[in-house]
């Protein structure tokens, strides 16, 4: 599954739980709506993820919300960027795909 890949991504540990107050003070002042792996994981199993756009409209939130918090430069936004390369790839293989069976 998509998800799988994504999750499995060299970086993907740092997206897999929500950010806590005790690891970042403002975070919550800055994202406004924070999500995670789980989170969107969660949202797939309970049918409130419908379709691969909805699920790309999370995860894209998920990755811009490490970049905006992230300065430019830094670890965490160059791996946000880079996980979202990846992830993109992987969701537009899958979109294909879906495409493709649901005109069958």
């Amino acid at each position: 599954m998509v998800h799988n890949q994504i999750s499995q991504h060299r970086n993907g540990n740092i997206f897999h739980n929500l950010i806590k107050v005790s690891e970042a003070p403002d975070y919550h002042d800055i994202v406004k709506r924070p999500i995670d792996l789980r989170t969107i994981k969660a949202k797939v199993k309970d049918g409130i993820i419908g379709n691969s756009l909805e699920y790309q409209r999370d995860i894209y939130l998920m990755f811009a919300n490490a970049m905006m918090y992230n300065r430019p430069g830094s670890d965490v936004h160059a791996m946000a960027e880079d996980m979202m390369v990846e992830s993109d790839s992987h969701i537009n293989t899958f979109r294909q795909t879906e495409g493709f069976v649901k005109s069958r």
